[in-house]
């Protein structure tokens, strides 16, 4: 497994799987920017450890992986797999999510994600089940 993998992949089992908030360190630059965590808006690094915290309050034990993985120079871009189960109903979760992450001297610098939150939330029972297809056919979920 290239560094760039293994490091992707500890970062998700370290922080995410583990709940690790001190290893974030280890995986990011001081300096490192996040876009898509929150939609368009840039994410701050310093707010990380409370967006681990909330996901991890939502679901059971977390299982990360990275299917398909793809690297060019500084760049990886990743397929991530994501299983667990609803923390309070125990229904299972499933869902996939991408990341594109510039590396510099080993660490993260830039990641750009994309986790398919509809589907997240359909399965935590916080959305009506099939909501993508109630809202193209137009219905406004209010």
């Amino acid at each position: 497994m290239p560094n760039k993998v293994k490091t992707l992949q500890g970062w998700y089992d370290e922080v995410w799987t583990n709940g690790d908030l001190e290893a974030i360190p280890k995986f990011l630059a001081p300096n490192a920017r996040s876009r898509g965590i929150m939609g368009d808006m840039p994410f701050a690094i310093d707010d990380l450890e409370d967006l681990v915290t909330m996901v991890r309050e939502l679901l059971g034990t977390i299982e990360i992986t990275l299917p398909i993985t793809m690297e060019q120079d500084d760049w990886l871009s990743a397929l991530v797999e994501i299983k667990s189960h609803a923390a309070d109903t125990g229904d299972p979760v499933h869902v996939f999510g991408q990341v594109i992450a510039r590396f510099d001297g080993g660490k993260m610098v830039e990641i750009y994600t994309g986790t398919d939150s509809l589907t997240l939330f359909e399965q935590l029972g916080m959305l009506p089940e099939n909501a993508m297809a109630v809202m193209l056919g137009g219905t406004r979920l209010r």
